[in-house]
């Protein structure tokens, strides 16, 4: 009995002994740059690392993961893992920029502005593997100091002759602002950036201020550009800034007291704005807007709202008119009431710009002048494709809808004068998106149509046309080949005003003083 109980004593420790052996595994740990041997206990990765005294940082990395169970001779391989941040300065450089003087002689060139280099500051997110850097990533980039552009003037001037103007007229020449007062020949900028997006340019009508808006350069949080206001009396005198920022409709008031105006946000998606379709009066006193009033709050109401509503303000200053892409009504400018006049189909661009009706106020106020989509019977399953669009006449109450002109196109773009209602006639209407345009007079109540322009053989004006009539309603100023010419009502050849190919938006308000 004692032998037995001797042997089974001595089993009971060998399988001890067997079972420490086989619990106590040595590993590798590779860290830090080192190679290390490690006995553990442990059944895991985890619990090797603590017997190793190794102890991990938030970012490390550990292979085999953490819960794999140890094998002998397992080599674990820990990479530290490292995030920082790191600033520096750059130079930014400036832009040279050169815009077109046609009160310079042809073949001169000025320097108007010196170019100044900005910076800005950069900050980069940088990752290191066991001290060697393997990531460095631009996380933001701050404006320090914006860069100046170099603004060179070249000269463009030319033989035309001088022609008479009564009252003062503005353009945008090359993303700048222009006045001519008088005749034709005494025209001068009224800026030098060349940074006017186009999207608000108004003459009061006094002709003695013109409001304009001015593109902004930066981020999303950046708005798209900022309302500014020039006297254009003062030769030399610098434009003031408005605390108005991301607008994409802006106008004087008939009596040049007040401005209307609309607001967009900047977003990264095309077209590069989101409208909030949003309408405001206020009064601008220098560089400070007082007595703002909202008409109509933000909205997304109609289709493609994101594009934005088109607002044209009553010459009695009591309602708005406003087209979108799906409708055409009346805002009372102190209720904020509602009068839709005409709905229609909003048409299908199949692209990234959204086609808004073109409209116009009578001189007495209580018509509209609209283009209008239309349905036809070859695009009756598929009315957002068709290519019909008419100049209709609407009552300001609703009580009456009568066409003017049928297939005038969508780029007609009529505007009231006092002498009757200028438009454009599309040469080609049933493919008007690419036409040239003839520019077409009516009298006030639609009848007698007749041709201004083109009076020969000349090809019509490019889409859309771009009116502006005379204070006492005997001429008008429009845009053809990129240059103004001055139309007489009472008969002769329009005359060419400028030469240099690249005028836009012109607006025609009374003398200062007169």
């Amino acid at each position: 009995m004692k032998r037995l109980g001797l042997l089974g004593l001595v089993a009971i420790v060998l399988m001890v002994l067997t079972a420490c052996q086989n619990g106590a595994r040595q590993v590798i740990i590779e860290v830090d740059h080192t190679r290390r041997p490690v006995t553990t206990d442990g059944r895991t990765v985890r619990d090797a690392l603590v017997a190793g005294g190794v102890e991990l940082g938030p970012l490390d990395r550990v292979r085999p993961d953490l819960y794999v169970e140890t094998t002998p001779g397992m080599v674990i391989v820990v990479t530290r893992v490292e995030e920082r941040f790191e600033t520096e300065r750059v130079t930014v450089p400036f832009a040279r920029k050169t815009v077109v003087n046609e009160a310079l002689p042809a073949g001169e060139s000025r320097l108007v502005q010196l170019g100044v280099n900005g910076e800005n500051e950069i900050t980069y997110r940088v990752v290191l593997e066991n001290g060697t850097v393997v990531e460095r990533t631009e996380v933001s980039q701050v404006p320090i100091r914006p860069a100046v552009d170099e603004i060179v003037a070249v000269g463009a001037q030319t033989n035309l002759q001088s022609v008479p103007i009564s009252g003062t007229v503005a353009y945008l020449a090359a993303g700048n602002a222009w006045l001519m007062r008088d005749n034709s020949s005494a025209r001068r900028p009224i800026t030098t950036e060349g940074d006017l997006d186009g999207r608000v340019f108004d003459l009061s009508p006094d002709g003695r201020l013109l409001l304009y808006s001015r593109r902004l350069e930066g981020d999303i949080e950046t708005p798209i550009n900022q309302l500014w206001l020039a006297n254009t009396t003062i030769v030399g005198e610098q434009p003031i800034s408005l605390p108005l920022r991301g607008i994409l409709y802006a106008q004087w008031s008939a009596d040049g007291s007040r401005i209307a105006y609309s607001t967009a946000e900047r977003t990264t998606a095309p077209p590069g704005w989101r409208a909030n379709n949003d309408l405001w009066i206020a009064t601008p006193r220098g560089s400070v807007i007082t007595g703002a009033t909202q008409v109509i709050s933000a909205n997304t109401a109609g289709t493609y709202a994101w594009w934005g509503t088109t607002y044209s303000w009553s010459p009695d200053g009591s309602a708005f008119a406003y087209a979108r892409a799906d409708q055409v009504g009346v805002v009372d400018a102190v209720s904020g009431t509602v009068t839709v006049l005409a709905e229609f189909t909003p048409y299908d661009t199949y692209s990234e710009w959204v086609w808004t009706p073109g409209l116009s106020w009578s001189p007495d106020g209580q018509f509209l002048a609209a283009v209008l989509h239309e349905r036809t019977p070859a695009t009756a399953d598929y009315p957002q494709d068709s290519p019909a669009f008419d100049m209709w006449m609407l009552a300001r109450d609703g009580s009456m809808k009568a066409r003017l002109v049928a297939g005038a196109g969508m780029w007609s773009a009529p505007v009231w004068g006092t002498t009757g209602l200028v438009y454009g006639q599309a040469v080609d209407p049933l493919h008007s998106l690419d036409s040239r345009y003839a520019l077409m007079l009516r009298d006030h109540d639609g009848s007698n149509p007749r041709r201004l322009f083109p009076v020969s053989g000349e090809p019509g004006v490019v889409a859309p046309p771009e009116v502006a009539w005379s204070p006492d309603g005997k001429a008008l100023i429009f845009v053809y080949n990129g240059n103004l010419y001055l139309s007489d009502l009472r008969g002769g050849t329009p005359r060419q005003l400028t030469a240099n190919g690249q005028n836009s938006r012109p607006r025609w308000q009374a003398r200062p003083g007169s």
